[in-house]
């Protein structure tokens, strides 16, 4: 059975980080605002997410026509690397989202990312939709999920969204209007859907970055996350687009680890760097 990280970590539905994700997601929900942490927190919350078939949730900003992460306070895409060909598709197809975004009112894109060895360990699909608030204006509103598909499950399902033709990661779908992605998720993953419907997914992301600002490690659950080593799409549409040298495995237990953050033990066995010289960045 699927356990909550604060039950993961042994902790009860009422301690410290469950009313602070709470008091968090309540003013969340009505001002479509999240609470942001450091850089490594908020890496190591969307892969702990992933890894546990969580969706990732998270806004973008817009200003002078360019989306904005309200974690590195700084266009989105000037984060992207486009060091051969692949990259370079996936950089320009974020540009066609995001000059769609700009120009529009409402609308949504899904951006399917299928497994490539070496980049994405994991298929992921992103469902992004147009949002407004009365203080923060317009948002792009951003929700990834982990399906464990092959290529051809990605194909299928962008069939049924109106794809025809092309590679997947360098063709976005738009809508143009927003529906449901519980409904889009439930033939696929019920449990999934669940937790969008009921914005449980929201509560539990809150809740868990609460925690490991207190100190607690993210849980590792038992899939694997879609990172792999850095690339335009994961540096886009994940929390962890702001790592500006990506990540690096654990010597001991393979979890990811952020590099260039000064990191020196491993958030999830413990691990420290002096014991593994030649196995750490």
């Amino acid at each position: 059975m699927f356990k909550e990280p604060c039950e993961i970590q042994g902790l009860c539905r009422n301690c410290k980080a469950r009313k602070l994700a709470i008091s968090s997601y309540s003013e969340q929900k009505k001002m479509f605002k999240e609470t942001y942490f450091p850089e490594a927190i908020e890496f190591e919350a969307s892969r702990s997410l992933e890894t546990n078939r969580i969706p990732d949730f998270y806004h973008y900003s817009f200003a002078n026509g360019k989306l904005y992460s309200p974690v590195i306070h700084s266009p989105v895409e000037n984060e992207i690397l486009r060091r051969d060909s692949v990259e370079e598709a996936e950089f320009q197809a974020f540009r066609k989202i995001q000059a769609w975004a700009g120009r529009r009112d409402e609308g949504m894109v899904i951006w399917i990312s299928p497994k490539d060895p070496g980049r994405h360990r994991d298929s992921k699909v992103i469902f992004s939709d147009i949002v407004y608030d009365a203080s923060l204006g317009k948002r792009f509103r951003n929700r990834g999920v982990c399906l464990g598909w092959n290529d051809e499950d990605c194909l299928v399902f962008a069939r049924t969204l109106g794809f025809s033709e092309g590679e997947l990661r360098s063709h976005p779908i738009f809508l143009e209007e927003s529906v449901s992605v519980a409904d889009m998720l439930e033939p696929y993953d019920p449990r999934q859907a669940k937790l969008i419907r009921e914005n449980e997914d929201i509560l539990i992301k809150e809740r868990l970055k609460a925690k490991m600002a207190m100190g607690y490690r993210a849980p590792t659950g038992p899939f694997l996350d879609s990172c792999g080593k850095v690339s335009a799409f994961n540096r886009v549409f994940a929390d962890s687009l702001n790592l500006s040298e990506g990540y690096f495995d654990c010597p001991r237990c393979n979890g990811s680890i952020p590099s260039g953050r000064g990191i020196t033990t491993c958030p999830h066995c413990g691990a420290r760097k002096e014991d593994y010289p030649e196995g750490c960045k």
